[in-house]
């Protein structure tokens, strides 16, 4: 998390549960059921500076890909725009999608701008390039859902 917020000074672990309605509603607008583990609740960080404000958002994300859970890490500043992602973890045999060439067509970009991301990328696909996209989408839909909800800042 410090990789993605050097200055944050502390964070706060945020956990809201999913209720089954809003789980489909998730589902539906991602074309993408929900990994076992997610179904339920939904966890964010909380990044806090020195006064303890918040300074952004940090969402530890995990993708089913070709041989197990791709794991990465994704920050949102203030206004929602990605800050910078990196892979946490991964098995798959193509690493290209730890790359920052692809990492980097995220960056910058606005949270609400989530069902653009699969077309930002025109490079041949790859479980591991399909599971960080198809869990880009997921996490912001999920957290417009169930953070931001009615929120005008989106």
């Amino acid at each position: 998390m410090s990789k993605i917020f050097p200055d944050a000074k502390d964070y706060k672990t945020i956990t809201t549960k999913i209720s089954n309605d809003l789980r489909k509603r998730i589902e539906a607008q991602t074309g993408h059921e929900l990994l076992p583990g997610q179904r339920d609740q939904f966890q964010h960080f909380e990044m806090t500076g020195d006064k303890g404000t918040v300074i952004g958002y940090i969402i530890a994300a995990s993708q089913k890909g070709e041989f197990g859970a791709v794991e990465f890490v994704v920050g949102l500043d203030t206004t929602f725009m990605i800050q910078d992602l990196y892979v946490q973890r991964a098995r798959e045999r193509d690493q290209s999608f730890k790359n920052r060439d692809f990492l980097d067509l995220f960056k910058g970009k606005p949270l609400k701008s989530w069902n653009t991301f699969e077309a930002l990328y025109t490079g041949k696909k790859t479980p591991g390039t399909t599971a960080v996209m198809q869990g880009l989408v997921k996490e912001f839909v999920a957290f417009k859902e169930l953070v931001l909800k009615n929120s005008v800042k989106e």
